[in-house]
């Protein structure tokens, strides 16, 4: 049985609007017998929210047929020795639940050290020296052994402060993905990717990457799959799709409805280059890997 494995955001959907010919793609692959895998660096949703994503989308998928970064940073922390044990998450609750659903103590977001500044400390350009003297007269808790690093759409500069104490008090740091942004309706907005290079920049620290272009989603998905007669991935980025298709020896299709236009395939190199380029989904049905679907 041939393995798709179709990246999310700018392949299936932008934001709430599915993208053109996606439902008739994937009732399409499946009736043809393909096992349809869906792995996403998004870490700010649980896969049971992607579920039912999917299910409002029009678009199926179950849960163990999903694989995100935030449940993959989750099984990297679970089987690491040693095993974190006090974890400080600067990103979404989807990552917290993750997390701690493999057992692992995840800190409150409403624990954060600085979380409610004073007016004074927290109007923007009336006293910067004002924070300053806020975060530094906090009465701290003792660091963490570990900090994930995922997108936050709430970013605040007592999270990177936190971030910055605990990674250079010899917290572990770990990012769920570096990608630099992600397209929604319209636009993109800045990815994950932004505020690990923030942290590294202010620890000198550069972090473990759990998500794409590292092979860990794509290995999962593989490894949960009924047979692995062929594997073929579907992704709009040739430095986190391709990349993390051709390290696991997959066929790496890239579709220029998301992060890569054409005129930027051309700069891809080594195993950033796509095997194939469609403009839409229903260009796939025009390549010789789904030949007879």
């Amino acid at each position: 049985m041939p393995i798709a494995i179709f990246d999310m955001d700018g392949v299936l959907y932008r934001g709430a609007n599915v993208m053109p010919y996606a439902r008739e793609a994937l009732e399409r692959l499946r009736r043809a017998g393909w096992e349809i895998f869906f792995a996403t660096n998004n870490s700010t949703a649980t896969r049971d929210d992607y579920v039912r994503q999917l299910e409002q989308l029009g678009l199926g998928g179950d849960r163990e047929h999903i694989v995100t970064s935030a449940y993959a940073t989750a099984q990297y922390l679970e089987r690491r020795d040693p095993r974190a044990k006090d974890v400080f998450v600067v990103g979404a609750d989807g990552l917290r639940a993750e997390i701690r659903g493999v057992g692992i103590p995840v800190r409150d977001a409403h624990d954060l050290p600085g979380i409610a500044p004073p007016p004074e400390a927290a109007a923007d350009g009336v006293d910067p020296g004002a924070m300053r003297r806020y975060l530094v007269s906090l009465k701290l808790p003792p660091p963490p052994d570990t900090v994930v690093v995922g997108l936050d759409l709430h970013l605040t500069y007592a999270k990177l402060a936190e971030a910055q104490r605990s990674i250079l008090a010899g917290a572990h740091f770990v990012c769920s993905n570096r990608d630099r942004a992600y397209p929604v309706e319209g636009r993109l907005l800045p990815g994950a990717g932004t505020i690990v290079a923030a942290i590294e920049v202010a620890t000198g620290v550069r972090a473990i990457c759990i998500g794409k272009p590292e092979p860990f989603l794509f290995e999962e998905a593989i490894r949960r799959a009924r047979s692995r007669d062929r594997v073929v991935v579907v992704g709009d980025s040739t430095d986190y799709d391709m990349v993390a298709a051709h390290r696991v020896g997959a066929v790496g299709v890239l579709i220029t409805t998301g992060l890569t236009d054409e005129d930027s395939v051309v700069q891809a190199r080594d195993d950033a280059v796509p095997d194939r380029v469609v403009r839409s989904l229903e260009g796939l049905f025009e390549l010789p890997e789904f030949a007879g679907a």
